[in-house]
């Protein structure tokens, strides 16, 4: 592995493990088949970790991210989401914020929406319909062009 330098000092890091390592990763110009090679991951698993789908590491998952990184393991810790028996969100109210968050987004018009897996353009439209009671209702639908995601 080359040698890389310190961290700009003007670097203002990610807030959520997935972006980090993405941050991290292309600040040190490496691709993810690099951190697979470095980490032996695979590439699934680093693709999982910088979509968010991953939110915690064991320790010596933390040091071989870290070593590949060229960083210090307490940068990755810091922003690890630990699963609801350590009170953080789990991935499943994880997921329905996220669902909520794009549905308000699509019934208020806003048409510009990526995708919160891969970070593609989403597919939306507003399905009118009727409720049980015969209400009117309006659903919000989307689906991503690149990876299975669906609202």
């Amino acid at each position: 592995m080359k040698q890389v330098g310190p961290l700009p000092k003007t670097l203002v890091l990610a807030e959520t493990l997935a972006q980090r390592v993405n941050q991290l990763r292309e600040l040190r110009n490496l691709t993810i088949r690099d951190i697979a090679k470095s980490t032996k991951f695979g590439i699934k698993r680093i693709e999982e970790i910088e979509t968010g789908l991953e939110t915690w590491l064991s320790s010596t998952d933390r040091q071989l991210l870290a070593k590949a990184l060229s960083v210090e393991p307490a940068l990755l810790e810091e922003v690890e989401v630990r699963s609801r028996d350590y009170g953080a969100l789990s991935q499943e109210s994880i997921l329905v914020n996220i669902q909520s968050d794009l549905s308000q987004a699509i019934l208020a018009g806003n048409k510009q929406l990526m995708c919160p897996l891969c970070g593609e353009s989403l597919k939306s439209n507003v399905q009118h319909g009727f409720d049980i009671d015969g209400q009117p209702i309006k659903l919000a639908r989307a689906h991503c062009t690149k990876c299975p995601f669906i609202l």
